[in-house]
């Protein structure tokens, strides 16, 4: 059995969803050759992907042991440790992991919505969307994502707006960077900018907005600046919202997160 040939085929397995097998042809390999780490580092991910939690720490660590872990299943060990309640340990992995070079784009924002989960490591959560601006100051949604932990932490609303101004020159079409800008815009009092960056928001966009208090929020400051035709359109919009709104929603729209700042 050539080792290097039954990883590949576990590898394989698993992309295809076929986990128990892979777990069969990890178990076969890990027979003549207990110390490969990169077999167990693949154990410990398979078995997290089936919600094994214990199971996927212990192979996991014996991974360590082994081997430097990749960006990946450092994550899912701290996660794991989460989890089952090693907050300070799981914490302190995050920590370790954030101050990677070669963490892959795509999993910051998932170690950022992972860590919103938990208060105490909101500014882990901030960290990951720092680096994820870093790796590509061009996203928008990375800036978005970083103010909004900044003002988890409380951070000065001029800085604040400085990352949401930021996001807007990026994609100036895109709503939600404008209504997260207002927001912070009119906690700061400047509520002659928040109306000159809303009042760029197109008509289909606002048609868009399924969220009461986004509504309400541009509402007011249409009405501030006496702009009686956004105003108004808004207020129909809002009629209509308020009258086919239901109570229960599975998941935090974009609006949400704008409403928040």
């Amino acid at each position: 059995m050539d080792p290097q040939i039954t990883l590949q085929k576990a590898i394989g397995l698993f992309r295809q969803g076929l986990q128990f097998q892979a777990l069969e042809w990890l178990a076969k390999l890990l027979e003549i050759q207990p110390d490969s780490g990169k077999a167990w580092e693949l154990k410990g991910l398979i078995e997290n992907s089936l919600s094994w939690q214990h199971v996927s720490i212990h192979s996991l660590e014996t991974a360590t042991t082994l081997i430097p872990l990749s960006a990946s299943g450092q994550y899912v060990l701290a996660k794991n440790y989460l989890e089952i309640g090693k907050t300070a340990l799981g914490g302190s992995v995050f920590g370790i992991l954030l101050q990677r070079d070669d963490i892959p784009d795509r999993l910051l924002p998932a170690i950022a919505a992972y860590l919103s989960r938990y208060p105490d490591f909101t500014y882990l959560a901030l960290s990951a969307f720092r680096k994820s601006v870093k790796q590509d100051p061009e996203c928008g949604d990375s800036l978005l994502g970083m103010a909004y932990f900044m003002e988890k932490l409380k951070y000065p609303y001029p800085q604040i707006a400085g990352v949401l101004r930021k996001a807007v020159s990026l994609d100036p079409d895109n709503r939600h960077y404008r209504m997260a800008l207002s927001n912070v815009l009119v906690q700061s009092g400047l509520m002659e900018e928040a109306w000159q960056t809303v009042r760029e928001i197109s008509q289909s966009e606002l048609k868009q907005i399924q969220c009461t208090s986004c509504l309400n929020k541009l509402i007011h400051i249409f009405t501030e600046a006496q702009d009686h035709s956004r105003r108004d359109y808004c207020l129909s919009l809002l009629s209509q919202l308020s009258a086919t709104e239901t109570s229960s929603t599975s998941r935090l729209p974009p609006d949400r997160i704008s409403q928040s700042l």
